[in-house]
Order: C-alpha cells, then sequence, then structure tokens
C-alpha cells in the first residue's frame, strides 16, 4: 500500500506538468523544453511566498495555488514576447528557441535563489500519516493526490463543457479554420499557454516539500513529462494521466523490490509501451480529454 501510495503522488505531480505540456504540444504544436522552467519556478514561488517555513494545511494550499496563478502569469508574459514569434518558424528553430528560454530561465533562478538546494517543509498537520488498510500513509501524499484528481476533473469540464474548451479543441484540429469561423486563434494560444504553465507551476509548488529546489530540476522534470506525453498519447489528457501513474507506480515497486532498476523505470515503461503501441496508449492526433 505504501508502494502504491508513493507511486500515485509522484505520478500525480508529474501529470500537473505533462498535462500543461500535452495542451501546449497540442494545441499550439510547439515543441516546449521551457516547460520544464515552469514548473522549477513554480516550486521557488512556492518556497517564497512561504517564506521556507512550515505552515498550516490551509495557507499551504491557498499559496501553491497563488503561486500556479503567477506561474501562469509568467507564462502568459513569456507567450506574448517569445512565443508568439516562433509559431511560423520551422520546428528545429522554436525548439532552439524554448531550450534557449529554458536557460534563462535557470540563469534567473540561479541569480535570485543561488544554486543551494532548497526545501519547503511540509504543512504541520500533514507530516504525519493515516492508517489505510495496515499501512501508515503521509498525509501529504494524499493531499497530493486529491489535488491531481481535482486537476483531472477541472480539465475534463474546461475542454468539454466550455465554449474555451470547444475553441481549443477547434484550434488544435484545424487553426486556419478556426480563424475562418471566427475563433480568436491568438486569445486561444495566449490561454492555452497561460493554463499550461499554470499547472506545470501548481506541480512544481506542490513538489516543493519533495524534492531538493535546485534550478537543474527544470530539465530532469521535463524530459519526465515528454516521456509521459509520448507513452500516453499526443494529444491525450487521460493518455497522460495513464502513462503518470503507471511511471510513478512503477518507479515506486522498483525503488523498493529492485533499486539497481529504479534509475530505468522511465525507459523501461517508454519500450514496454512503444512496442506495443506506437502511437501511445490513448494517442489522438489532438488535444481532448480523453482518445478520440
Amino acid at each position: 500500500m505504501v508502494v502504491v501510495s508513493s507511486g500515485l503522488s509522484d505520478g500525480m505531480l508529474i501529470f500537473l506538468m505533462a498535462s500543461g505540456l500535452t495542451l501546449v504540444l497540442g494545441v499550439m504544436r510547439v515543441v516546449n523544453f521551457a516547460h520544464g522552467g515552469f514548473f522549477m519556478v513554480g516550486a521557488y514561488f512556492g518556497y517564497a511566498l512561504m517564506g521556507g517555513r512550515a505552515i498550516s494545511a490551509v495557507p499551504f494550499v491557498l499559496l501553491v495555488l497563488v503561486a500556479a496563478l503567477a506561474t501562469g502569469a509568467l507564462g502568459l508574459v513569456c507567450e506574448r514576447l517569445v512565443f508568439r514569434r516562433m509559431y511560423d518558424l520551422p520546428e528545429v528553430t522554436s525548439l532552439l528557441g524554448t531550450y534557449a528560454l529554458l536557460l534563462i530561465l535557470e540563469g534567473l533562478a540561479e541569480i535570485v535563489w543561488g544554486v543551494k538546494p532548497r526545501t519547503q517543509p511540509q504543512p504541520d498537520s500533514l507530516v504525519h500519516t493515516v492508517t489505510v488498510a495496515g499501512a501508515e500513509i503521509p498525509r501529504y501524499e494524499i493531499l497530493v493526490v486529491v489535488v491531481g484528481i481535482a486537476a483531472v476533473i477541472g480539465l475534463q469540464l474546461l475542454i468539454k463543457r466550455t465554449e474555451f474548451g470547444r475553441q481549443l479543441e477547434a484550434v488544435a484540429e484545424d487553426r486556419f479554420m478556426a480563424g475562418l469561423l471566427g475563433v480568436n486563434v491568438s486569445r486561444v494560444f495566449a490561454l492555452t499557454f497561460a493554463l499550461g504553465t499554470a499547472l506545470a507551476g501548481l506541480g512544481g509548488a506542490l513538489a516543493g516539500p519533495t524534492v531538493s529546489m535546485v534550478p537543474g530540476i527544470a530539465l530532469t522534470f521535463i524530459l519526465e513529462a515528454f516521456a509521459v506525453v509520448i507513452v500516453g498519447g499526443f494529444g491525450s489528457i487521460l493518455g497522460s494521466l495513464v502513462a503518470a501513474l503507471a511511471l510513478g507506480l512503477l518507479h515506486s515497486f522498483l525503488a523498493t523490490e529492485v533499486p539497481e532498476l529504479a534509475d530505468f523505470s522511465l525507459y523501461l515503461l517508454m519500450a514496454a509501451v512503444l512496442v506495443v503501441r506506437p502511437q501511445g496508449l490513448l494517442g489522438s492526433g489532438r488535444v481532448s480529454g480523453a482518445a478520440a
């Protein structure tokens, strides 16, 4: 049970980042290496807002949300100043541009917070465990899973039940035709990017108490997020969820039972899935709440 709870918690953190990456890639067709930088920024924003000290659970959750919104606002600025200039450029050029932005974000983090590892303490009321089926489960892991479930439900409702969601799917399918039908494509791009970076920031802020915050975590987590998007299938939010949870559970199991293979869990999952299903678990070729 402990292995399952740890795997679900780790998987949800990866999903929060991968879901935003899926939105940006599926709608805007931009391979965004800078997405890892927004995860890192979200972690540091949470640390700065909480002052690096232990606080109670309710203020912690509220400040995590504030960190996510601040990261989304930064993403909106970057979309207008940087990404908007790359939409019509060759893919290699946009790839290099996003990687350059990642390096810039890492450099700014080093200037502001330094390179010394930092960790945000867990909320006072969540440092203990609860007994589930005879196993002691950390309360903080339960919080992470609950937030992840809320994010899944929220994304599903946004995409399937709102006007913006319909516009988002239309732009993902054919941005030129969507524009002819009256959809403000630039606005959809901007809001999609802001939402995607906010999700990355949310994951980063929640990861603060579980990782050592250094600028280098940006690259570590973006590689995992890309792997999840590939395994889950391009354009599928639910595919990213399934892949992220599978990765978290596999890593947790291997870390407990076969520690020497734990570092290879990412590659083992990709190999196992892509050999059988090269298009990914729920690949649809466009952004959606579930595979089409």
